[in-house]
């Protein structure tokens, strides 16, 4: 467990209940700066084919690379998702988007494919002196086994 400040090791517990009450293994991280949104695909004019957008790929890196510091090998299995993004600013997100990319980053580090994540929280909040994601990874109990 990475602990951070009180009220984040809370929420983290409070999100890991959420989504996985009774996770046998658990992973609690916190990515420190400002939580990124994925972009929506963009189209090549020529072959009408989808590319990804340079920033998504370089922001996942980056989010990839903290999340393997927590995680040795992929995890196989139903997985729980559970993200809090804290935003430097008022500035219009989609949830969605933020937790797709958190989950897009994790393919092939934390899980092995982000259609292993059978549970799902996010939440927005406004923090503009630390803006932050706190992540929290669980087992997950499912009849849909992955």
């Amino acid at each position: 467990i990475l602990l951070g400040t009180t009220d984040d090791d809370e929420r983290m517990v409070r999100m890991l209940t959420a989504v996985a009450p009774l996770a046998p293994e658990i992973v609690f991280l916190t990515i420190a700066g400002q939580p990124y949104s994925k972009s929506r695909p963009r189209f090549s004019k020529k072959t009408g084919h989808a590319y990804p957008v340079p920033e998504d790929v370089e922001a996942e890196t980056h989010t990839g690379w903290e999340i393997k510091r927590y995680f040795p090998e992929p995890w196989a299995g139903n997985i729980a998702l559970g993200c809090a993004f804290f935003r430097s600013s008022r500035l219009r997100v989609d949830v969605d988007n933020l937790l797709k990319h958190v989950a897009d980053a994790g393919n092939g580090v934390a899980w092995q494919d982000d259609s292993q994540i059978t549970a799902k929280y996010g939440i927005i909040e406004l923090d503009r002196e630390h803006p932050r994601t706190l992540l929290v990874v669980a087992r997950h109990y499912s009849t849909l086994k992955r």
